[in-house]
């Protein structure tokens, strides 16, 4: 399920290889622009991805199961993870943001709309790298809900390059690092699982 859910980011890989990174940013961030697309991605995308993965959250912590416990606790150390490690790859690596590169004309243009910018750096993305780190943990162990919540994070991925503040290949990184990232921290469920579920045998003692 989680190689079908990275499918995407590989295919934004390999095209942006082929195409280039600074030619599919402009085909996004600058050929396709309409007000329609500006107002999605600059409000709606991430009011959607929000709503819906903090009544995700609500409906884990609330469970009476011990794994889907689990898996909120698993999920939001991801999430946190993930960004903390993608900003100290931005730091390492110091590759700068499109409008930083379009002021010192090593890029034609960057057209800037919204509010997603947070630091001088670009890569890897840390907003995909979140988005993405709160997912897949909910991802591998509901679904349904992960298939959505990944479907709102590609659309933030998208968001951040169409508004101006990553290149395509950031985002891509970004959702390639976070799975890494997982992949390990995931190991953490089912020990979690299982301290929740004596913790509550305790309880009702």
């Amino acid at each position: 399920m989680m190689l079908s859910v990275l499918a995407p980011s590989v295919l934004l890989l390999i095209t942006d290889l082929v195409i280039g990174d600074y030619r599919l940013f402009k085909l996004i961030n600058q050929d396709i622009t309409n007000p329609v697309l500006d107002f999605a991605c600059t409000y709606v995308s991430p009011a959607l991805f929000s709503v819906f993965y903090v009544l995700t959250l609500v409906a884990l912590f609330f469970s009476l199961n011990s794994m889907s416990k689990a898996t909120g606790i698993v999920s939001i150390t991801n999430g946190a993870l993930s960004y903390a490690i993608g900003s100290l790859i931005k730091l390492l690596v110091q590759r700068p943001r499109p409008e930083l590169l379009a002021t010192a004309r090593v890029i034609s243009e960057a057209r800037i709309i919204g509010f997603w910018h947070t630091s001088d750096f670009s890569f890897p993305s840390t907003t995909m790298m979140l988005a993405f780190g709160l997912t897949l943990p909910v991802l591998l162990e509901k679904r349904r809900i992960g298939t959505i919540l990944a479907a709102f994070s590609y659309f933030i991925g998208f968001a951040v390059v169409y508004t101006g503040f990553h290149f395509p290949l950031d985002v891509a990184a970004g959702a390639l690092f976070s799975s890494f990232i997982t992949f390990w921290i995931n190991l953490m469920k089912q020990p979690v699982a299982n301290f929740l579920a004596r913790r509550r045998l305790v309880n009702l003692k």
